[in-house]
């Protein structure tokens, strides 16, 4: 299915843009909007409203512009866009159609439709003493944690007794068989990764209209437990915890993978003799996840709740994002790691508060602790610098500056 935004009016006439998966669209007139318009429209603001769009759906942002987005008539800050609706901005109007796929193609691929309407809980377990529940091979002893793509359990492997963590993912409605399969193929090359501070894949499957992924089970919480727990982390621990996990972000992105997602919960803490060792979970999920029909639209809480750790070219550019976006993560993860605060003072509700993070500078870490390093505190914002470009050359960079501090 394809989304197909049409300009039926301003001087961009006839301009059509079309979308057949997961992707942002920014309109307005600074230099990376994705439509630009090419005259000074008084109406038109610089990031006017952004599209966030996973076909069939679709969602409008304004972006707090001088003069408003209107659908079908009617100013709106936020709003779900249907077939037909009629977007305006200055003086341009679009119009939003669906495409559907055409029937003889599929076919001739061979591919049979099967529409899959997702159940709004997870997958439970029955109560102590009931019968024994599995999943695609795994038996499910509880669960350890909760999340927006799934629920996360320890499970028995039931061909060796080997005790795993096992993710179970439930389709967004809409969803077919054909998408849980491309997932499926997607997710597998995650196997590849093969480090000590990485979480390692062992597989992914499906069973009816749920998928799953088996990984190694990591016996401690994640950081973001620890924080909440202990509080704001002493300097030398929190970079320590940061310089593991920079490690194994290192080697992902040397092996062509971005992670998109770094934040503490997606930072376990596991112990072995004695030895504690940090280790980045999900890693590679998220785009897989949030660029296939199974998770619809993500960027309004439905994943991962606040959006605090995203990078402002992951908000506006989904599909360019590049390895730079983990740094800036990791630096945003680290300033809470210290200051148990976030980057910003985020408005309420999501979409304000992605529009906060496209637009504004983070608050500088001395503000929120005072007995921060210096030295430490530039190494941070370097990596946190609204420009890709002007942060570190790579993570084993940002890295190699935090070790000073470690």
């Amino acid at each position: 299915m394809k989304l197909l935004l049409s300009i039926t009016k301003g001087p961009h006439e006839g301009k059509v843009f079309s979308f057949d998966g997961r992707d942002t669209f920014l309109v307005g007139r600074v230099k990376d909007a994705h439509f630009k318009l090419s005259y000074d429209d008084p109406y038109f603001s610089r990031r006017h409203f952004l599209l966030e769009v996973n076909p069939p759906r679709c969602r409008l942002m304004d972006f707090q512009s001088r003069n408003g987005t209107f659908v079908n008539g009617e100013k709106v800050s936020v709003a779900e866009i249907k077939d037909g609706d009629v977007i305006q901005a200055g003086h341009t109007i679009f119009e939003v159609k669906l495409e559907e796929p055409d029937p003889e193609q599929q076919l001739t691929l061979g591919i049979t439709e099967k529409v899959i309407v997702a159940d709004t809980e997870p997958f439970q377990p029955k109560e102590e003493n009931s019968e024994v529940q599995t999943i695609g091979g795994y038996e499910i002893i509880r669960e350890i944690g909760r999340g927006g793509m799934g629920v996360v359990y320890e499970v028995r492997r039931l061909r060796d007794n080997a005790r795993m963590a096992l993710k179970t993912i439930m389709p967004a409605l809409g969803a077919s068989e054909k998408h849980i399969k491309k997932f499926v193929r997607e997710t597998e090359i995650l196997e590849k990764l093969q480090h000590p501070n990485i979480i390692k894949f062992q597989e992914v499957g499906y069973e009816g209209e749920m998928v799953f992924l088996a990984m190694d089970l990591v016996t401690g919480p994640d950081v973001g437990h620890l924080l909440a727990e202990k509080g704001a982390l002493s300097v030398r621990t929190g970079v320590r915890i940061m310089c593991q996990m920079l490690a194994g972000l290192q080697h992902a992105h040397e092996q062509g993978f971005v992670h998109r997602d770094i934040k503490p919960g997606n930072m376990l803490i596991h112990s072995e003799n004695g030895k504690k060792t940090t280790k980045l979970a999900d890693f590679g999920l998220a785009r897989a996840y949030e660029s296939s029909q199974l998770s619809g639209l993500t960027m309004q809480g439905e994943v991962g709740g606040t959006p605090a750790f995203l990078p402002p070219e992951q908000i506006t550019h989904y599909r360019t994002v590049r390895p730079a976006a983990d740094q800036y993560s990791a630096a945003a993860t680290l300033y809470t790691l210290l200051t148990q605060r976030f980057v910003y003072d985020l408005p309420s509700g999501i979409p304000q508060q992605l529009i906060h993070i496209s637009l504004e500078d983070p608050i500088h870490i001395c503000d929120r602790r005072n007995d921060i390093p210096r030295g430490l505190a530039d190494v941070i914002h370097k990596a946190l610098k609204r420009e890709p470009s002007e942060r570190y050359a790579d993570v084993k960079e940002f890295r190699t500056a935090l070790l000073a501090f470690a």
